[in-house]
């Protein structure tokens, strides 16, 4: 039998969006198969009807080891031996690592759940995927990219015969992405098909074996990655070429709009770091996971106790004790996580764009819908959100239109200085092409921008100078003109050189 799985004429209706329209994927044992589109492409849709979270459309069918497979939920998936590694990151906040791990299917000893066995077990694979944290914490003191981490630990511990792994790559940094390709090759050697949905043609190429590509909910074709170019690609996926990948837009350098001063934040993940960013500048973030970037933004933005620091912004000092206060003074944070920090998923599309600059939507007293709607269809316009109409929910976009309406929020509130974490996490080469375009825009309206970004290609190709951070400090600096990815990693494992 040539495939493991096939999926043949498979349909999808969502209110007002046809996800998936007589869709086909074949996939073969010990291979890495790589499903490749645009937001809202149809990928994870695709995926999801294959673990049972969404039912397909009447007609197609879906065949696991030439038999028919029918699932109604994730359990019933895993049971036939098929895992899934999320997008969006589902974790138990309040459970340790060890009981994320084998929640579901605890280990047992007389009848009972046998926690030091699976204490034990937990460590030791911990342990095989690089990963430093102790199996007894609990997950809301992870990170995003450890979060991910303990998802893939957790996939890859079950013995699936096939792995889904969307986006696994989106929020780690090129040392975790090393240890998780060792583990796919692994994986592969015993025989598991991985189904790689992925952005970074890097990874496909290096990883992948081969490689099926959808467009706005139709199948395009699929072929072997050693005979396909990464233009080839490019165009099957958005039916266009797309040549310069990081634009990089001339702006006006002016003087300092945002300095930061000695910022040590109340739990010690961020130890005393300076640093300042000009108008017409993108300041760039680096480093690996775990060394404080993100730790170092959100304790700046209010939301984490800062136990010293003084934050300036346009030469003025301000007091920051909450995210509203700094706020006022036109300064935006566009979160890694979206889904927790950045969207109310239930809400429309224009809601959503409307939440922070809500002030300016008020006429006589009284919040304008008017006013909201036109506004929206700016931005969706704008930032081409792929949505039927502003009435749509959020919750029913693709990740990365997600991610569009979240920078669409903070930029209709007109700040000065925008920060980005990680904005082009899980978003398509086409998508993440449009949000560099606007950020070289933003700069040369004298705004300025710092970026955080584990990909070190995205901060050398637009940025003018990145700061570099390695355990809570600031390990080093460099300006565009010195830039390279040697340079930057040594400063981000802060070796000696």
């Amino acid at each position: 039998m040539e495939y493991i799985l096939e999926m043949k004429d498979i349909s999808k209706t969502f209110p007002g969006v046809k996800a998936l329209d007589h869709v086909q994927l074949q996939i073969k044992a010990g291979e890495v198969h790589a499903l490749m589109g645009e937001n809202g492409a149809g990928k994870s849709t695709l995926m999801k009807i294959l673990m049972g979270i969404y039912s397909k459309d009447e007609g197609g069918e879906i065949l696991f080891d030439g038999q028919p497979y029918e699932v109604s939920n994730p359990k019933e998936a895993m049971d036939h031996g098929v895992a899934m590694i999320h997008q969006e990151l589902n974790p138990i906040l309040d459970m340790s690592v060890f009981e994320n791990i084998f929640v579901g299917r605890e280990l047992r000893k007389h009848g009972l759940v046998d926690s030091k066995a699976e204490i034990r077990e937990a460590q030791k694979l911990i342990e095989e995927c690089g990963l430093h944290v102790s199996p007894k914490e609990k997950l809301r003191n992870l990170t995003v990219a450890q979060c991910q981490l303990i998802e893939i630990i957790k996939a890859i511990s079950i013995n699936a015969k096939i792995i889904i792994m969307d986006e696994p790559t989106a929020a780690i940094t090129e040392r975790e992405v090393e240890l998780l390709f060792g583990h796919i090759r692994r994986l592969k050697e015993k025989g598991v098909a991985i189904i790689y949905i992925s952005h970074r043609m890097d990874e496909i190429f290096s990883i992948c074996d081969r490689v099926s590509v959808y467009r706005d909910g139709h199948y395009i074709g699929s072929g072997e990655t050693k005979d396909l170019t990464e233009a080839q690609l490019i165009k099957m996926m958005v039916g266009r070429e797309i040549t310069d990948v990081f634009p990089k837009l001339d702006a006006q350098i002016g003087e300092v709009i945002f300095e930061a001063k000695n910022i040590v934040r109340a739990d010690n993940k961020v130890k005393g770091v300076d640093f300042s960013v000009r108008k017409g500048e993108i300041l760039g973030i680096g480093g690996l996971v775990g060394a404080g970037r993100s730790e170092l933004v959100e304790g700046i933005f209010g939301m984490h106790e800062l136990s010293s620091g003084e934050i300036y912004v346009k030469g003025k000092k301000v007091n920051v004790h909450s995210p509203r206060d700094i706020i006022k003074e036109g300064v935006a944070l566009i979160t890694e996580d979206r889904k927790v920090t950045g969207l109310n998923l239930s809400g429309s599309v224009n809601d959503n764009i409307a939440m922070v600059a809500i002030r300016k939507l008020v006429s006589n007293g009284l919040y304008n819908q008017n006013k909201a709607r036109s506004a929206s269809q700016e931005y969706i316009k704008k930032l081409n959100i792929k949505t039927p109409s502003g009435e749509q929910i959020v919750g029913n976009l693709s990740g990365g239109n997600q991610q569009k309406v979240v920078i669409a929020k903070w930029l209709l509130n007109d700040p000065d200085i925008i920060i980005l974490d990680e904005p082009t996490r899980g978003i398509d080469v086409g998508a993440k092409r449009d949000i560099y375009l606007l950020l070289g825009q933003l700069v040369q309206q004298g705004k300025a921008v710092i970026m955080i970004s584990s990909e070190i290609p995205e901060l050398m190709g637009v940025c003018d100078r990145i700061m570099v951070m390695c355990e809570g400090n600031l390990s080093g600096e460099v300006k565009r003109d010195e830039f390279s990815q040697e340079r930057i990693m040594t400063l981000a494992s802060a070796i000696e050189v």
